[in-house]
C-alpha cells in the first residue's frame, strides 16, 4: 500500500511539474510572438509592388489584440492610420517599390481618415510611382479613396452604389415608451441634437438643418475629388449620382469612373506589363502589414529632443480610459508627462472624439491649458473633434483639421430617465421616501423631475455652457458675441469652421508634426507617443468581461451593433454631456 501511495504521489508531482513547465513554455512562446509581432520585416526585392489592403474599419493607431495574433488575417486588419501613412511614406522613398496595388472595401472608416490616406497616396504618386486599385464594391466612400489611383478596376461580378450621401439617425423614443421609460433632459443650444434620439421620433428643424449642411459639405468634397481625379465635370457627376443613373459597373465604366471589369490576377498581369516583367515571371508583391511593422520615422539617435503625440480617441469618460475611450485620469497623466518631460519640446494632440462627459472634458482641457507658455500644443483633428472633443482642443496654440472633419458642437445637455411607468405600472414596484428635507429626494428615477429639480439642473447646465464658451473665447481669442453666434451646439465641417475661426488651417497629423517642429524650432527630433499601447497579453488580462461580451456582440450583430451600443450608452449616461448624437452613420 505504501508503494502504491509513493508511486501515485510521484506521478501526481510529475504531472504537476510537467504542467508548470508547459505553462511556462507557452507563456514565453506567446511573449515571443508578441515581441516579434512588432518587429517582423520582409526582404524587399527589386521591382516590387506594395499591396495595401484596406477592407476594415481603420483606427487611429496600429494595435494587435490577442485574438488577431492567431487569426488567419493576422496583422492585415490591424494597421492603424499611423502605420498606413508611415508605410506609404516609406514606400515612396524605397527605390525597390515601384507602385501600390490597393484592395479596398471601406465601410465604417470616416471621410477625414479617407482624405488623409488619399493625400498620402497623392504624395506617393509625385515620386513617379503608380497606384492601381481593385474592389468588389464601390460606394461614394470607397470610390473617394480609390479615385486617387492611376487605374481603377472592379471585380467582374462586383457592384456599385453611387447615389449621393445620407445620414441615418435612429430614434429610440418609441421603444422606450413601450418599456415605460421617459428620457427627461436639460440642455443649452438649440442645435444640440444629441438628445433627440431619446426624446423625439424625428429630427428637429435645427438639427435637420445642420446635418444637411455638413453632409452636403462632405458630399461636395467627394464630388470635387472625383471630378479632379477622373477629369470629369462636377456638374455631370452631381447629375449622375443624384439621378441614380450609375447602377451597374458597366454604366460606371462607360461614364469614366472605372477602367475595367476584371479579376485580381488580370490586374497583376497589367502591373507586370507596366513594369516590363515577363508574363511567366512571378511578380514581387509585398504586403503592407509585413513591409515594416515599425516603418522609418522622423527619428534621430543624435538628439534628445522629442515631439510627443498624445492620442485622444473615442468617447470622453471619467476615470481611466482604454484604447477606444478617453479617460480623464489616463489622458491628463499622458499630457502632464509630456509637459513635464524636458526633452519634449512640443505636443501634438490628435483628437478623434465625439465628446462625452463635461467633467472629464474639463479635467483634460485644464492640462492643455497648463501647457500654454511652456511648450507649443498643436491639435490635429481626425474624423470628428466636436463638443467635448472641441472643448479639449480649444486651448491649443494651433488647431488644424481636414476639410471634412466634423467639429464645433459647443453645447451641453443632461439626460435623466423617469422609470415610473416601468417600475410601478409594469413591474408593480412601489417606493416611499423618508427624508430630512423637502428636496432631499432630488431627481428620483421612479418619478418625473419636479420644477425645482429642473431649475437646479438647468442652472447647472447653463454654468457648464458658460465655462465652455469661456474656454473657446480664451483659447481662440474670440469675443463672447462671436462665440455665441457659432455655438448653440451647432456642428460644423472644418471647411466652415475655418471661416468661424474655430480652426487655424487644413492638414493631417503629419502636417501637425511639421508645425510643432517649426514652433519648437526643431530640425532634428524623435517622436514619442502617449498613452502607451498595451501589448496583446496585457490587453487580454486587463479586458473586462463586459468588454469581451461587447466584442462578441459586435461580431454577431455587425452593422446593427452600433445602434445597440448607442442605446446602451444613452441609458447609462451619467452627469452632463458635451457630445454629438449617440449614433449617426453617413453612407
Amino acid at each position: 500500500m505504501k508503494e502504491f501511495l509513493k508511486y501515485t504521489l510521484a506521478t501526481i508531482v510529475g504531472l504537476f511539474i510537467t504542467f508548470i513547465f508547459l505553462g511556462v513554455l507557452l507563456f514565453f512562446t506567446v511573449m515571443g510572438l508578441i515581441s516579434s509581432a512588432g518587429k517582423r520585416t520582409v526582404k524587399v526585392k527589386d521591382n516590387s509592388v506594395l499591396e495595401l489592403k484596406l477592407d476594415y474599419d481603420i483606427q487611429e493607431r496600429t494595435h494587435m489584440d490577442f485574438a488577431s495574433m492567431f487569426s488567419k488575417e493576422g496583422s492585415d486588419n490591424c494597421m492603424g492610420l499611423d502605420n498606413i501613412l508611415a508605410v506609404i511614406e516609406q514606400a515612396k522613398n524605397d527605390k525597390k517599390i515601384k507602385g501600390i496595388f490597393m484592395k479596398t472595401n471601406i465601410t465604417g472608416t470616416g471621410y477625414a481618415t479617407m482624405l488623409e490616406i488619399r493625400n498620402a497616396l497623392l504624395d506617393f504618386k509625385k515620386s513617379g510611382k503608380f497606384v492601381y486599385t481593385i474592389a468588389p464594391y464601390y460606394d461614394e466612400k470607397s470610390y473617394y479613396l480609390a479615385c486617387v489611383s492611376d487605374s481603377i478596376f472592379i471585380e467582374k461580378s462586383g457592384s456599385v452604389l453611387l447615389n449621393g450621401l445620407t445620414a441615418n439617425i435612429m430614434f429610440f423614443k418609441g421603444a422606450l415608451d413601450k418599456m415605460g421609460i421617459e428620457m427627461q433632459y436639460v440642455k443649452v443650444g438649440s442645435y444640440k441634437g444629441a438628445i433627440e434620439s431619446f426624446t423625439r421620433t424625428d429630427l428637429s428643424p435645427e438639427n435637420r438643418e445642420q446635418i444637411l449642411e455638413y453632409v452636403t459639405d462632405i458630399y461636395s468634397t467627394v464630388v470635387s475629388a472625383i471630378g479632379e481625379s477622373r477629369h470629369i465635370d462636377t456638374a455631370a457627376i452631381y447629375k449622375a449620382l443624384n439621378g441614380f443613373t450609375l447602377q451597374t459597373p458597366e454604366q460606371a465604366r462607360d461614364f469614366g469612373l472605372i477602367d475595367r471589369l476584371t479579376y485580381t490576377d488580370d490586374v497583376l498581369s497589367s502591373i507586370k506589363k507596366r513594369l516590363k516583367i515577363k508574363a511567366d515571371t512571378e511578380l514581387n508583391v509585398v504586403k503592407a502589414s509585413t513591409y515594416s511593422q515599425q516603418p522609418e520615422s522622423k527619428s534621430d539617435d543624435n538628439t534628445k529632443d522629442k515631439i510627443a503625440i498624445v492620442y485622444a480617441v473615442g468617447e470622453i469618460i471619467e476615470g481611466e480610459g482604454n484604447q477606444s475611450t478617453i479617460g480623464s485620469i489616463s489622458m491628463s497623466k499622458a499630457i502632464a508627462k509630456a509637459r513635464e518631460d524636458k526633452n519634449v519640446k512640443a505636443i501634438v494632440l490628435r483628437v478623434n472624439s465625439p465628446g462625452g462627459s463635461s467633467l472629464a472634458s474639463d479635467a483634460i482641457a485644464r492640462e492643455i491649458g497648463l501647457c500654454r507658455g511652456v511648450k507649443p500644443v498643436i491639435v490635429s483633428m481626425g474624423d470628428v473633434a466636436a463638443s467635448g472633443g472641441y472643448y479639449i482642443s480649444a486651448l491649443a496654440d494651433t488647431i488644424i483639421a481636414l476639410p471634412n472633419s466634423i467639429t464645433g458642437s459647443i453645447g451641453v445637455f443632461g439626460l435623466f430617465p423617469n422609470m415610473h411607468e416601468l417600475l410601478t405600472n409594469k413591474m408593480g414596484l412601489t417606493f416611499e421616501s423618508v427624508k430630512t428635507g423637502q428636496y432631499s429626494d432630488f431627481a428620483r428615477v421612479d418619478q418625473p423631475l419636479s420644477e425645482t429639480d429642473r431649475m437646479y439642473l438647468q442652472n447647472m447646465v447653463n454654468r457648464i455652457y458658460d465655462d465652455f464658451t469661456s474656454i473657446v473665447e480664451r483659447g481662440r481669442s474670440i469675443d463672447s458675441v462671436t462665440v455665441e453666434s457659432i455655438s448653440q451646439g451647432r456642428v460644423w465641417t472644418a471647411k466652415r469652421a475655418m471661416d468661424k475661426h474655430l480652426i487655424d488651417g487644413y492638414g493631417g497629423i503629419n502636417d501637425a508634426i511639421k508645425i510643432a517642429a517649426f514652433m519648437a524650432k526643431l530640425k532634428k527630433y524623435n517622436i514619442v507617443e502617449y498613452p502607451k499601447i498595451e501589448d496583446p497579453f496585457t490587453q487580454l488580462f486587463n479586458q473586462s468581461s463586459n468588454e469581451m461580451m461587447n466584442k462578441r456582440m459586435a461580431s454577431e450583430l455587425g452593422i446593427f451593433y452600433s445602434y445597440y451600443k448607442a442605446l446602451q450608452t444613452g441609458l447609462k449616461v451619467q452627469g452632463f454631456q458635451m457630445r454629438l448624437p449617440f449614433e449617426m452613420q453617413i453612407q
